[in-house]
């Protein structure tokens, strides 16, 4: 074997500093991906204990979450373990050292590249495949979700208590069809201060309406009414009955664009901002690698995070431009040609004349 080709294909240096950067990336990563799930799974609990969605649903929607937070993190992540790991090696002078034996800016880009292209290529295929098809099947599982939210409410064996104690319900079993609820029972106050209480062999709801509320249909019952304490309690009984449930929406519904398939995406405002979004993030990620390893470099001896605060305001000014670009596509004040075009050649000419600017020696 040449010993000259061996050193191209696994030079030392390059395999030293992927392995600072990737151990910084998955440590990042996790972080960052632990903190971006947490809210929506506390979110999910809080439903699943209220009775508003079935407890073994929660990971499966919470696995319908995780593409679209993994599109946005992964830039983020290796943006962080760029600026981290080689400002250790620029802060300890292992990189000054590196250069001494030959190594510059271009070489360093070769040996970073294949992490680089990995992370790029996974968030291309998220943002443009994968989260599309997890956002379609979050938004079919809504609706499945949305239209058993009466039996969610009283979902058997449960007491449900809502509006601080004013309406308590119960149900005692589901029938074999899944859909009718056995010994129901519901106690409300009323508006005069009066209780009025419902028992009803069976139950069954109808359709919710436009704002996601239904109808309870008992079957067979009994309905009292009166103050506690008073004689005078009217009682009624009945062969069908409805009743209004009071119920919150399941969880936030999903917009339609952004589960629609990148090649179904059409030109108006909103798709075509959705549509920019989806093929920007890859370019995000690519050049936010860029302008790590060009905002990396920091003076020996004053510490490994030197650069840390200045690259973090680069990196959130960049997301935050592409926000507001997005944002002027979907109110139509730029057109599908614009796009967000200008936010990438700004921040990607930025990274690359700071990284032309980097001090290295000349390969010759």
């Amino acid at each position: 074997m040449n010993p000259i080709s061996h050193s191209v294909r696994f030079p030392i240096g390059a395999r030293y500093i992927n392995r600072q950067v990737l151990g910084i990336f998955l440590a990042a990563l996790a972080v960052l991906m632990s903190i971006a799930l947490g809210d929506r799974l506390i979110r999910f609990l809080e439903q699943a204990a209220s009775g508003g969605i079935p407890g073994d649903l929660v990971l499966y929607l919470l696995l319908l979450r995780m593409p679209e937070v993994f599109q946005l993190v992964l830039p983020f992540a290796l943006y962080i373990a760029l600026l981290m790991g080689l400002g250790r090696l620029y802060s300890s002078q292992e990189m000054a050292v590196l250069r001494g034996g030959g190594m510059n800016t271009s070489m360093l880009l070769v040996w970073l590249t294949p992490m680089i292209a990995l992370i790029t290529l996974l968030v291309g295929l998220t943002s443009l495949y994968i989260t599309p098809n997890a956002k379609h099947a979050l938004e079919q599982e809504l609706v499945t979700l949305q239209q058993n939210i009466g039996l969610a409410a009283l979902q058997p064996g449960v007491f449900r208590i809502e509006d601080d104690g004013e309406q308590v319900t119960y149900s005692d079993s589901l029938a074999d069809d899944d859909q009718t609820i056995l010994d129901v029972f519901i106690q409300r106050r009323l508006e005069n201060g009066e209780y009025m209480t419902v028992w009803a062999e069976r139950g069954k709801r109808n359709e919710p309406d436009d704002n996601g509320r239904q109808t309870l249909v008992l079957e067979q019952g009994r309905r009292y009414q009166g103050s506690p304490g008073s004689p005078a309690f009217e009682v009624m009984s009945f062969d069908r009955l409805s009743i209004s449930i009071e119920t919150e929406p399941v969880l936030e519904r999903v917009r339609d664009v952004d589960s629609l398939t990148t090649s179904d995406l059409d030109n108006t405002p909103g798709q075509t901002a959705e549509r920019h979004w989806r093929i920007g993030l890859p370019i995000f990620c690519l050049i936010l690698g860029l302008m790590a390893i060009a905002k990396s470099s920091v003076q020996p001896r004053t510490g490994q995070f030197a650069g840390i605060g200045p690259g973090l305001v680069w990196m959130l000014g960049y997301y935050l431009a592409l926000v507001f670009n997005r944002w002027l596509l979907e109110e139509d004040l730029l057109n599908d040609f614009v796009g967000i075009w200008p936010t990438h050649l700004l921040f990607g000419g930025y990274a690359i004349a700071t990284l032309r600017r980097l001090g290295m020696p000349a390969s010759d």
